[in-house]
C-alpha cells in the first residue's frame, strides 16, 4: 500500500508538471503569436513609411521640378525684360540736386539728340565764373535737363492732385518741352552773348531783344530741320498747331490769356511753370537758384518736393486759375528769392567774376570783325550768325578758340590763361540823368593824363531784382482763405 501510494503520488507530480509545461508551451506560443503579430506590423508600418517616403520623395522631385521650371521661366522673363531694357532708347542723367533723371519718352529723347539741343552741353550756364570757380562748368543743357524733370514733376502733380482741372497729357507734354527747351537760344558764355549784342547791334535793331525769341527761333529751326522730330510732335501731341503755339507762349513767358488769346482757356496755371511773369517763381528760377548756390557752398531751405506737393490751382474772382501757394510757406520763398539776390552779388556781379566777363565780350566783340562762323556755303561773322539759326546752331564757348592775330585778342586770351585781370578804377550809381553813356563821356573828358576811350569799359551791375515792384503771388489759408502777396512779395529787397 505504502509502495502504490509513492506511485500515486509520482503520477500525481507528473501530471502537474506536464500540465505546468502544456500552459508554459502556450503562453510562450501565445507570445510568439504576439511578437509575431507585433512584427507583422511593424514590418507593415516600415512599409508604410517607405511608402510614404517614396511619395514624399516624389513630391520633392516634383517640387524641386515645378521650382526648376518656375525658376527658368523667371529667368527666360528676366532675360526678355532686360533685353527689352537695353534695346529701349532711354537717356540717364546724373545731378547733384535730383539724382537720376530717367528719360525714356520717344519725343524727348529725339529732342535732346539734335544738333540744336546739343550745342547746348557746350555753353556753360555761368558763362564766365568758371574762370574764377571751377566747379561752375555745368552747362546749359543740364540746366535744361533740369528746367524738364521739374516742370514734368510740377504738372504732373497737379494733374494728379486736381484731376477736375482736366490737365491732358498733351498739357503735360507742352508744358515739359517749353521747359525743356527754353534754354536754346542761348549765345556763347549765356548772359555776355547779350551784352556783346548790346554792343555791336547799338542802334536797337538786335535780331532778338529776350533770349526766349531766339529760343523760339530756334525751337522753329529745330523742327524744320528734323522730321523725325517733327513726326513725333505730330503723334503725341493732340493738336499739333495749337499745341506747338502753346510750348512758344510758355517758352516766351507771354500772358497771351490776358488778351483772350491763348491756346488754353481756363487753364491760365500752365503759364505760370516754366516762366512766371507774374510771381517770378519758377522752374527756371527755382533750378538755377539750387544749382547756383551749390557753386557757393550755401546751404538753403528751399525743399522742392514740399514746395511742389503744396501748390494747388483754384480760380481767382475774375474766373482765371491761378497757382496759389500756402501763406505759412512765405518766408520760405522769400528766403529763396533772398539766395538769388545774394547770388547776384557775391557770384554773378563779384568784382574778379564781372572783369573776367568783360575780358570775353571784349574778345568777341574783336573776333566780329572777321567771318569765321560757317552758314551753308559761306562764311559769316559772329554778329551776323545770329540772323541764321543755321549758321547760329554753331555758335557756342569754342567760338573764344577761333584764330585771331590781333594783339589786343592775344593779350585779353592771355589774361583769362593765366588769370591776370584788368584794372577797376572805381564805383558810381547810376541814376536817370548819369546814365551809362553820360558817365562815360565825363570820365573820358575828365582824364587829362592819357587818352582811355578805347580802354574805358563801364559795367553796370544788377540785384536781379529790379523790377521787383511788379512781382506778386496768391496765397491759401490754413482755414480755406485765399489773398495776394503784392508788396510784401519779394519785401527783403525795400
Amino acid at each position: 500500500m505504502k509502495l502504490q501510494s509513492a506511485t500515486d503520488k509520482d503520477e500525481r507530480k507528473l501530471s502537474v508538471a506536464e500540465k505546468m509545461m502544456d500552459q508554459l508551451q502556450k503562453e510562450l506560443k501565445q507570445k510568439d503569436q504576439i511578437m509575431q503579430q507585433e512584427q507583422a506590423s511593424l514590418a507593415e508600418s516600415k512599409r508604410e513609411i517607405e511608402l510614404l517616403q517614396e511619395k514624399i520623395t516624389a513630391m520633392n522631385l516634383q517640387q524641386i521640378e515645378k521650382d526648376k521650371q518656375v525658376q527658368e521661366k523667371e529667368e527666360t522673363l528676366m532675360l526678355e525684360i532686360e533685353n527689352l531694357t537695353r534695346s529701349k532708347d532711354n537717356l540717364i542723367f546724373e545731378d547733384d540736386i535730383y539724382g537720376d533723371i530717367i528719360i525714356d519718352n520717344p519725343l524727348i529723347l529725339k529732342i535732346i539728340k539734335t544738333h540744336q539741343f546739343q550745342r547746348l552741353k557746350n555753353i556753360k550756364k555761368l558763362g564766365y565764373i568758371f574762370q574764377n570757380i571751377q566747379k561752375s562748368t555745368y552747362s546749359r543743357l543740364q540746366h535744361s535737363i533740369g528746367m524738364y524733370y521739374l516742370a514734368g514733376k510740377y504738372v504732373k502733380q497737379l494733374q494728379r492732385k486736381q484731376p477736375d482741372q482736366d490737365i491732358t497729357e498733351s498739357d503735360v507734354l507742352c508744358v515739359q518741352i517749353a521747359a525743356l527747351c527754353y534754354n536754346l537760344g542761348h549765345g556763347p558764355f549765356s548772359h555776355i552773348f547779350g551784352l556783346f549784342l548790346k554792343e555791336v547791334f547799338p542802334n536797337g535793331n538786335k535780331p532778338w531783344e529776350k533770349v526766349s525769341e531766339a529760343s523760339v527761333m530756334m525751337f522753329d529751326h529745330m523742327i524744320e530741320e528734323n522730321n523725325e522730330v517733327k513726326n513725333l510732335l505730330e503723334e503725341f501731341l493732340d493738336n499739333y498747331e495749337e499745341d506747338i503755339a502753346f510750348i512758344k507762349e510758355l517758352i516766351h513767358g507771354t500772358l497771351a490769356y490776358k488778351e483772350k488769346k491763348g491756346k488754353r482757356k481756363g487753364k491760365e496755371f500752365l503759364h505760370e511753370i516754366v516762366v512766371n511773369k507774374t510771381s517770378g517763381l519758377d522752374v527756371c528760377m527755382i533750378d538755377y537758384t539750387i544749382h547756383d548756390a551749390a557753386v557757393l557752398g550755401m546751404n538753403i531751405s528751399f525743399e522742392w518736393r514740399a514746395f511742389l506737393s503744396k501748390v494747388v490751382v483754384m480760380k481767382c474772382e475774375n474766373d482765371e486759375r491761378h497757382l496759389f501757394f500756402p501763406q505759412d510757406d512765405f518766408e520760405t520763398y522769400n528766403n529763396l528769392f533772398r539766395t538769388r539776390y545774394t547770388l547776384h552779388r557775391e557770384l554773378y556781379y563779384l568784382r574778379k567774376n564781372r572783369i573776367v566777363a568783360v575780358i570775353i565780350k571784349r574778345i568777341l566783340i574783336k573776333l566780329n570783325r572777321k567771318p569765321i562762323i560757317r552758314d551753308g556755303d559761306r562764311l559769316v561773322t559772329i554778329s551776323e550768325a545770329t540772323k541764321s539759326m543755321s549758321a547760329f546752331t554753331q555758335l557756342d564757348d569754342s567760338v573764344l578758340a577761333s584764330y585771331d592775330d590781333d594783339p589786343e585778342v592775344q593779350a585779353l586770351l592771355n589774361c583769362l590763361g593765366s588769370k591776370k585781370s584788368i584794372g577797376q578804377i572805381g564805383f558810381i550809381i547810376q541814376t536817370s540823368d548819369w546814365h551809362k553813356e553820360r558817365i562815360r563821356k565825363h570820365i573820358i573828358q575828365n582824364t587829362k593824363s592819357c587818352n582811355i576811350a578805347d580802354q574805358l569799359v563801364i559795367d553796370p551791375i544788377k540785384n536781379g531784382y529790379e523790377n521787383h515792384e511788379s512781382l506778386t503771388q496768391y496765397y491759401y489759408t490754413s482755414d480755406g482763405r485765399t489773398g495776394q502777396w503784392t508788396h510784401e512779395w519779394v519785401s527783403f529787397i525795400m
